[in-house]
């Protein structure tokens, strides 16, 4: 079996914001930061116990400043659940406080390359909990104390560092940044799909459990109508046979016609092998009953073809549901009227589906119809002709002589 498979979609800037700024999201953000944060302030406070009990009274002051700064942001973001912007306050508050120590540090036989090393993975701490765009932002903090201490004056305040630390690290800072926001951005786009996914899934699923419900009632009222005239048969054939003693016989025929046109209440429930084809050309040929026609409808599709399940489903239902609501808009029942072909060769999926329609249609520029009303998710022309698309084929919506109809041809091998 043969399917085109179908690629991850990409998303914009803006869409990657707005993903980040989603409620259950920024919930869970801000669950994971506060978590962080008092992580960071158990550190902090554990830090300070060695530099309290050596007198290290320089180390004691920033590791309670961190630890206080840390505690504050915890208690605004736990009111807040703003953890973007308290992501954002927070590295380049740590930033100063950071910048302070490095410069006021005078004891030089305590190195310092832990804080650079902390400062080295700040961002993939930050575009995890802000986020690729607003993480970036922040981890700017990280790159601009960087270039404040080693490309200025300022170095003069700070321990020796070796060649390679004061030449490299801005350039290496902004390579972990790069490879932070890359990793965070697919991140992101894995997280976007499955949320999309999961949400299409949903979708098809409440769908289906629709049409199990729909073919469900369909069977019952099948059943309650055969079981009716099973019971009342032998009074038919009474009724007929003294009829037809009495020579009534157009009595007789009048009588078959009436008989027989309420059998029409059992509704054909099976005009193709393929289970998906058949139970949607049931439930609305169901439908169309009830609007006073039938069904005009012809399927040869077998069990198995190579076309997702999903995908066969937007399909026929696409097609189906519209021509339903354009026969609704008639007035006139005995004006109604669907026909509705699709065939498998083996290689060519068809379709063909012809109905009157009084509502002029008119087209966009891609030769799609512009709809006349708020089209349910993943319903619609539009649909059709992506799906069709998505199988090497086409599809096409013309309106001639008052009726509306739609092709598609896909490959399908």
């Amino acid at each position: 079996m043969f399917i085109i498979p179908r690629l991850k979609p990409r998303y914009n800037l803006k869409e990657v914001i707005e993903f980040e700024s989603d409620p259950i999201q920024r919930k869970e953000k801000t669950r994971t930061t506060i978590i962080l944060l008092a992580g960071f302030i158990l550190y902090s406070l554990i830090a300070s116990i060695p530099a309290y009990m050596s007198k290290y009274k320089h180390g004691l002051v920033t590791n309670i400043s961190i630890a206080v700064l840390f505690l504050a942001l915890g208690i605004v973001l736990y009111k807040t659940q703003r953890h973007i912007i308290i992501t954002i306050v927070g590295s380049y508050m740590l930033s100063i406080i950071l910048f302070i120590h490095l410069i006021m540090e005078t004891d030089w036989t305590i190195g310092m390359d832990a804080f650079w090393l902390f400062i080295l993975i700040m961002p993939f701490i930050t575009d995890y909990l802000a986020g690729v765009f607003f993480g970036t932002i922040s981890a700017l903090s990280g790159h601009f104390l960087s270039i404040l201490l080693f490309k200025t004056s300022l170095i003069g305040y700070l321990q020796p560092y070796g060649k390679n630390m004061i030449d490299w690290f801005p350039i290496i800072y902004v390579v972990v940044m790069a490879a932070a926001a890359v990793m965070e951005y697919e991140l992101t786009m894995f997280q976007m799909h499955k949320k999309s996914s999961d949400k299409e899934i949903a979708y098809y699923q409440n769908a289906r459990s629709k049409r199990l419900q729909e073919q469900l009632s369909i069977y019952e009222s099948n059943e309650t109508t055969i079981r009716k005239y099973k019971h009342d048969i032998r009074h038919h054939h009474r009724v007929l046979m003294g009829l037809i003693n009495d020579g009534k016989i157009e009595d007789a025929v009048a009588y078959l016609k009436d008989f027989d046109s309420k059998l029409d209440d059992v509704t054909v429930v099976s005009y193709c092998d393929n289970q998906i084809v058949n139970e949607f050309l049931t439930i609305y040929g169901a439908r169309c009953q009830k609007l006073g026609f039938k069904l005009r409808a012809k399927a040869n599709v077998p069990a198995r073809i190579p076309v997702e399940s999903t995908d066969l489903t937007s399909l026929v239902a696409n097609v189906l549901e519209n021509a339903i609501e354009a026969q609704e808009r008639i007035p006139d029942p005995s004006k109604r009227n669907i026909q509705f072909e699709l065939t498998y060769d083996g290689r060519k999926l068809k379709l063909l589906c012809k109905n009157p329609s009084i509502v002029n249609a008119r087209f966009d520029e891609d030769g799609l119809p512009i709809s006349t009303r708020a089209v349910p998710s993943g319903i619609g022309t539009a649909q059709i002709r992506s799906v069709a698309e998505k199988y090497c084929g086409v599809a096409s919506f013309i309106q001639e002589n008052g009726s509306f109809v739609v092709r598609a041809v896909m490959t399908c091998m």
